[in-house]
């Protein structure tokens, strides 16, 4: 047990322990507010008085062991005592306000290094060139101190770098990697020294150690500058012979480098600096050297370039890459050759792979729009070619198919596999696609194979609502995407809308579009989506006007026909039962029922109103044809307004009788303001009579139930 003089030994090195280390933390506080405010040691004296210490912490008497470690720190560095510990908060650093010598520097340092760097590049590649054209001196020595001359700039740079010239070195480094760059591609291109092999595998080595530089400085100048510089090699040193395996292996290991370091430091400029040189060096190609031969040598190239910006970070490059990569195979392979589609199918199934893999929303519109662009260009350069030729383009149909089928199963994939919610760029490609192929296919088919469209616009229409169905069934019904089912279906009606005039002629193409609009009105109300209902009272417009401009016409006045057992009267009558169906099945929609309803009794009518005037100019003596015509009409349109009401004191439905009183009321202006000037005597007294009869008749029946009819009002009235 230690003594009592012992203890009190101990916490007095203790507390002289502690009074140690909170002086050491006010000196550390007070060098921390002058480093703040910028004080120099001799105007300490003037700074603001110090922050409040941390309050001492109360802790428990110390032990023996605590006891020697006290001592030991205070003959040595005082240490942090044990116990929660409180430090003062970070102080802010007061702001650099921007100065002219700091532009000043920025401008001779940085930029004046970047652009020295690169004129310097350029200098030597001249030289190199006028070397040659002087013949200073040999090709070998030309070439070694090229090599010389870039390993000693990139040396230098890196002592530089090592003293804290960094900036400086930046710009010597990118400098000597395209002096070594030139060296190489000279003692190749130019001076036949060396092999591709050799040179391929320098100019790699070249890459390998421009990225490790790149990365060991983090400077992404170097990278970008020894980058362009590897670019312009090609262009300045060209000497216009063809290498193009050489050409593009060089081009595409650049352009993997660029791509290597872009991935690593995040440097995205790089992958725009790689993909503009890139193009424009391969289209500089094909309008010099290409060649039928070289086509193969062409498509490799065009494959590893999309393959690298495939993986670019920036969306806009894949969108480019995609395209450009789908055009090239256009321009550089024989598109009446076996090898091209299947090029462009590779190209679409990478795209969605891409899109798949990446979740970019854009990847699928991408790889979509630049296949069937593609295909159009094909289309417009070909078509007319193989048909002078006496070949039948129809030969190709099936590449165009199983591209529409690569796309058809984009979105039960993403759906009903990837169990993703449709976006709108998948929407689009939902629509679109079946409308590009049976573009293409209309193009190529109906030349040869007119009587046929109609129904292939009936089988892509079965394949659309196919789809839709599969899409609607194998989903959770709780969580449901409607909008691509509703679209496949809309789509599917579109092309039953132009199958019919494709496939039928005259009356049967309102036929067709009639029982169209009532097989979209079902669907629309059994999914409770007022668009479709919308689209089928637009099929129904459609539909009568053809009944209005075309098959009301169907009988000139001296061609004979049964009445109502005729084309003209079914197609009326198949129409009016449509629009009834439609106003029956659209229960969540009171406009537009109203609307059908109305339509299918106004085509019903019409359709009678021309069997009665077309009895009676076959039947009527001329004499009297005028008379007859005139009141057939009328007690035609009375008898009419008499079911309307009769049905609707039946059914208790105010929208009859209000349109059969409506009807009645259009009958008696026609007889007063019209037939009673018209008709001849009889003619007139018949009209009156038997008018007045059906008025008497519908007068009773409001008498006889008027006490029901107030009573259906005032239930049908809104309750306040």
């Amino acid at each position: 047990m230690p003594t009592p003089d012992q203890q009190r030994m101990d916490a007095i090195s203790d507390a002289l322990a502690r009074l140690v280390h909170q002086q050491d933390e006010f000196a550390h506080r007070m060098g921390r507010i002058e480093d703040a405010l910028r004080l120099s040691p001799m105007q300490s004296s003037t700074a603001p008085p110090p922050m409040p210490m941390a309050p001492l912490v109360t802790r428990e008497p110390a032990t023996d062991a605590q006891a020697e470690n006290w001592r030991a720190a205070y003959d040595g560095p005082p240490p942090t005592p044990p116990g929660p510990q409180i430090s003062a908060p970070p102080l802010p650093t007061a702001p650099e306000l921007p100065s002219k010598q700091g532009l000043e520097s920025n401008i001779g340092l940085t930029l004046m290094n970047r652009v020295g760097a690169f004129t310097l590049i350029l200098g030597i590649a001249f030289l190199f060139k006028w070397a040659v054209d002087n013949n200073w001196i040999g090709p070998g020595g030309r070439v070694m101190l090229g090599l010389l001359a870039g390993f000693l700039t990139i040396g230098g740079a890196d002592l530089f770098w090592r003293r804290g010239q960094k900036v400086f070195a930046h710009g010597m480094t990118a400098a000597g990697a395209s002096i070594l760059y030139i060296a190489i591609y000279s003692a190749f291109g130019f001076y036949h020294l060396i092999d591709q092999g050799i040179a391929f595998a320098g100019l790699l080595a070249i890459t390998a150690l421009t990225a490790a530089l790149a990365l060991r400085y983090d400077s992404i100048a170097i990278a970008a500058l020894a980058l362009m510089s590897g670019y312009l090699t090609l262009m300045v040193l060209s000497s216009g012979e063809d290498h193009p395996v050489f050409l593009f292996a060089y081009i595409l290991l650049l352009d993997a480098g660029a791509m290597v370091l872009a991935r690593l430091r995040s440097w995205r400029l790089l992958e725009v600096l790689s993909f503009v040189p890139t193009v424009l060096l391969f289209l500089a190609w094909f309008f010099t050297h290409f060649k039928s031969e070289k086509h193969l040598i062409a498509i490799a190239f065009l494959i590893g370039f999309y393959a690298l910006y495939a993986n670019s970070s920036i969306h806009i490059l894949l969108f480019l890459a995609q395209l450009f990569t789908a055009l090239a195979f256009s321009a550089v392979e024989d598109k009446s050759s076996g090898i091209y589609f299947p090029l462009e199918i590779a190209l679409a199934v990478a795209g969605l792979a891409v899109a798949d893999r990446r979740r970019w929303r854009t990847a699928v519109s991408v790889a979509f729009g630049s296949f069937w662009w593609a295909s159009i260009w094909w289309t417009t350069g070909l078509f007319h070619a193989l048909r002078l030729a006496g070949e039948r383009p129809e030969a190709f149909f099936g590449y165009f198919t199983i591209g529409y089928l690569l796309f058809l199963a984009w979105t039960p994939w993403w759906v009903l596999v990837r169990k993703e919610i449709a976006r709108t760029q998948d929407m689009a490609v939902l629509a679109l696609n079946p409308v590009a192929y049976f573009g293409i296919s209309y193009w190529l088919l109906n030349p040869n194979h007119h009587a046929w469209m109609g129904l292939f616009a009936v089988a892509l229409a079965g394949v659309q609502l196919g789809l839709g169905y599969e899409l609607w069934r194998r989903q959770d019904p709780a969580q449901r995407n409607l909008p691509p089912v509703l679209l496949t279906i809309g789509v599917a009606f579109g092309f039953l809308t132009l199958a019919a005039p494709l496939q039928f002629s005259a009356w049967r193409i309102t036929m067709a579009w009639a029982l169209e609009g009532a097989a979209l009105s079902w669907i629309g109300s059994r999914f409770k989506e007022r668009r479709m209902l919308a689209a089928s009272m637009a099929l129904f417009v459609l539909a009568l006007f053809r009944l209005v401009s075309v098959d009301a016409w169907i009988y000139p006045p001296t061609v004979p026909y049964s009445i109502f057992f005729n084309d003209r009267f079914f197609t009326f009558a198949l129409s009016a039962v449509c629009l009834w169906l439609a106003a029956l099945w659209m229960e969540d929609s009171k406009e537009l029922r109203l609307a059908a309803y109305i339509g299918g009794h106004f085509v019903m009518l019409w359709a009678l109103t021309q069997e009665v005037l077309g009895w009676v100019d076959r039947s009527a003596e001329r004499d009297n044809l005028v008379s007859v015509e005139t009141i057939s009409v009328s007690l035609l349109y009375a008898a009419y307004a008499f079911i309307f009401i009769g049905i609707g004191v039946a059914t208790r439905s105010k929208v009859n009788r209000i349109a059969g009183l409506g009807l009645i009321g259009v009958v008696v202006l026609k007889l007063y303001l019209f037939d009673v000037w018209q008709l001849s005597r009889v003619h007139r007294t018949i009209a009156f009579v038997v008018l007045g009869i059906l008025l008497m008749s519908t007068s009773f029946l409001y008498s006889r139930f008027r006490g029901m009819i107030d009573t259906w009002w005032k239930d049908d009235a809104p309750h306040s």
